[in-house]
């Protein structure tokens, strides 16, 4: 991809598709060229999704072109540096497109074409020659379409490929195309997007390939294989078949107790890919324009028994570096680590998406605020958010109100608390994170909107008549909803008060320390009757504490209460989407971290643990998605990959490990961890802008020793010491119960490069 922000001025290339027929049809065009190029460049676009090939292959790396947007308001192009690509004499420049968000299913409405109805392709290649001169060559009424081997193609329903019908060379110079047809080019008079423009993010790239570690055979002729990961992507088939072989393959993240695979919680999509072989030799194959959620995938057709190696998982993520490693003594705890780790790359495509299995795979503006956090350590999320961002500001209520997904789907609310502050809390997130005011500036005028509709008397948000999804998925502990948004209410304003100084914009700073006053006082208004605290749930208590919303007794009150609740259900935790994220760090707030470990800790339902121990390998949406008493959950809503919970995230590097910025960037360092004798070691790491951070913290014989790395000065919050250290690497000792802690050795970064 060229690097940066290609620009292209007004978009010149038409919209075509083959004027009639399902699937995913051929587009081609020959050209010659007789000199020299100094420099080729490929923009390519869809309304859907699309591949661009040039000269008989693939351009690029990346699937599901161009990615998804409110089409109505803008779309973007991907641009490629093809310039080796080309020689002399003819040339041929080659599309596949298929629905995609634009045309097919999506969401659990039930919709189709929600955007359009047909898919639409549209390339410009623009060509530098070496004596000065230009040209570009536009998808426009000239090029020619035929139906090709790909009958079906939808994100949801998946699709089928018949491989007799490939036409070998067709995107080659000297292909004869008479018997191809005219395209059809979208009409002038039919909405286009407001704005194309170049791709903000990163594509969705092949990330990992992971070859099945099981097969079995439940019924005859039903083949399941186990990829040993819940992932998302496509499944590649390799077989040997006679031709028209019918092969199906279906997908599921979990088994049937006979064996077979479970698609029930999947709804109405059905993640079915089909392939007919063409016959005489091994054939492989590998969807283009779909994808799954799935650990399992169940083949039928073949004539006999696969191979091992039939099926592979191909698991596809947008393209983000990954910036950190944890590891501790406990292999279940690893185990929790890694299930957060893909459950953070199957929903971070293209957008940050609820789940990736069945008919939602929405953008959910409350999913992606409490687990934003946790994604800053997991990988450099920037490109993705500066491309979310717009995303999330496209679909901006004209009242300032932020939506419940984001592309917005015409459904659903504005102004849902814990939702829609992901217009407050996502930005402020990105900056502490990466010290760029750049994710804050763009947007301060629609946030400040947003701040005005939930200060307004009477709004959805936080109003007498508040709606909302309230502590979604608690575990029958219900938090009233107009509290939950007071106390995001609050929160907001104080996090806008620190923002509008990183902006110098000290009106803006006066004016929300002001609102965070008046929505603290709000906020306790409603959770305590007279000198009592009212709502004694974990998660009124948690966001009380680690939101900073109350002072002196008051505060006492809800840490108690806290603690409270914590003993009223066993030791157990009793959060949804809301609160969960924030338990541990308010029990670690409120000077009790034994308590926030023993949640981690924990192996009974509701817990981070049970479902490690059922086997998942990712985080799901429900504390008892499956148990051993009753089976699987409700099927209306039952996914087996859904971040939201894995929020716990942050605390795990935060306070277990005990790395977290003291400054936005991390230009300083505060190192905390939580001691404690139910780890032997803990060790984590994390690549910040400044350099790598790095902890490892262990049992010795007496106390604990601590071995930071630190690119940039930290300060060391450990028991009985705090102690600034300069960037480097430092060896701390923590005595036992003779409240001594030291630092035994300290060396620069100097000494540690030579």
């Amino acid at each position: 991809m060229v690097g940066g922000q290609e620009q292209v001025g007004v978009w010149k290339a038409g919209w075509i598709r083959r004027g009639w027929g399902e699937g995913a049809p051929l587009l081609r065009k020959s050209f010659d060229l007789d000199k020299g190029v100094s420099r080729a460049t490929a923009h390519v676009t869809a309304l859907g999704v699309c591949e661009l090939r040039l000269n008989g292959r693939k351009v690029g790396e990346d699937h599901l072109l161009p990615g998804w947007t409110d089409y109505r308001k803008r779309v973007y192009f991907h641009s490629y540096d093809v310039t080796e690509r080309l020689h002399e004499g003819g040339n041929v420049l080659g599309g596949i497109v298929a629905p995609g968000w634009f045309a097919g299913y999506f969401g659990p409405f039930g919709d189709k074409g929600y955007y359009g109805h047909d898919a639409w392709f549209s390339v410009e290649l623009v060509i530098e020659y070496l004596d000065g001169s230009s040209a570009s060559i536009c998808s426009d009424s000239s090029w020619k379409s035929v139906e090709g081997p790909i009958l079906e193609a939808d994100l949801l329903m998946g699709e089928t490929y018949d491989a007799r019908k490939e036409i070998d060379g067709w995107d080659r110079p000297g292909f004869d195309d008479a018997g191809w047809f005219p395209v059809s080019l979208l009409d002038a008079h039919e909405r286009l997007p407001e704005t194309i423009e170049s791709y903000p993010g990163k594509p969705v790239h092949t990330v990992a390939e992971l070859p099945a570690i099981g097969r079995s055979e439940p019924k005859p002729g039903t083949y399941v294989f186990n990829l040993g990961q819940n992932m998302v992507g496509v499944a590649r088939l390799k077989i040997d078949v006679p031709a028209g072989t019918e092969v199906v393959m279906k997908h599921g993240e979990m088994l049937n107790p006979d064996g077979t695979v479970y698609t029930e919680n999947l709804r109405s999509a059905k993640a079915i890919d089909r392939y007919i072989a063409k016959g005489g030799g091994e054939e492989v194959w590998q969807p283009r324009f779909t994808f799954h959620g799935f650990q399992y995938v169940e083949v039928s057709g073949l004539p006999s028994k696969p191979e091992p190696d039939a099926v592979t998982g191909v698991a596809w993520m947008s393209a983000l570096q990954e910036t950190s490693t944890f590891e501790c003594s406990n292999e279940k705890v690893n185990q929790l680590f890694s299930n957060i780790r893909w459950g953070f790359r199957g929903n971070y495509i293209d957008v940050p998406t609820d789940c990736p299995q069945r008919d939602e795979r929405l953008g959910w503006t409350g999913d992606t605020q409490m687990f934003i956090r946790s994604a800053t350590y997991l990988a450099d999320i920037r490109p993705f958010y500066e491309k979310w961002l717009v995303d999330l500001h496209d679909a901006q209520h004209a009242n300032g109100g932020y939506p419940d997904m984001a592309p917005f789907m015409g459904r659903l609310g504005f102004a849902s608390a814990a939702w829609a502050d992901a217009g407050i809390i996502c930005p402020y997130v990105l900056w502490q994170a990466y010290g760029a005011t750049g994710f804050i500036r763009p947007w301060w005028t629609q946030m400040k909107k947003f701040m005005e509709l939930i200060g307004s008397d009477d709004n959805r948000h936080n109003g007498p008549d508040a709606e909302s999804y309230g502590d979604w998925l608690h575990f029958n502990s219900e938090t009233p909803t107009r509290l939950i948004g007071l106390a995001y209410r609050a929160y907001d304003a104080q996090l806008m008060a620190e923002m509008a100084a990183a902006l110098d914009a000290a009106d803006d700073v006066a004016h929300f320390m002001n609102e965070a006053r008046r929505g603290k006082a709000l906020f306790r208004d409603a959770l305590f009757e007279g000198a009592e605290i009212a709502v004694k749930t974990q998660t009124a208590c948690a966001l009380s504490i680690a939101m900073d919303l109350l002072d002196g007794d008051d505060l006492e009150k809800a840490k108690q209460g806290l603690v409270q609740s914590l003993e009223e259900h066993n030791g157990y935790l009793s959060t949804g989407f809301v609160g969960t994220g924030y338990l541990c760090p308010a029990l670690t707030k409120a000077g009790r971290p034994d308590l926030a470990v023993q949640l981690l800790l924990n192996e009974e339902h509701p817990s981070w643990l049970y479902a490690v121990n059922q086997g998942a390998t990712t985080i799901w949406e429900r504390w008892n998605s499956w148990t051993e008493e009753n089976g699987f959950g409700d099927v209306g809503m039952n996914s087996f990959n859904h971040y939201a919970f894995g929020s716990v995230c942050e605390w795990m590097f935060e306070s277990l490990a005990g790395i977290k910025p003291g400054a936005p960037g991390f230009q300083t360092l505060e190192v905390a961890p939580c001691l404690t004798d139910r780890f032997d070691f803990v060790k984590a790491s994390f690549d910040s802008l400044q350099g790598r951070v790095s902890i490892h913290w262990k049992k010795a014989d007496a106390g604990f020793e601590i071995e930071l790395e630190t690119p940039v000065p930290a300060t060391a919050r450990l028991p009985f010491l705090t102690e600034r250290v300069p960037a480097g690497r430092h060896l701390f000792k923590v005595l036992p119960d003779d409240e001594e802690t030291c630092l035994l050795n300290s060396v620069a970064p100097q000494a540690i490069l030579a």
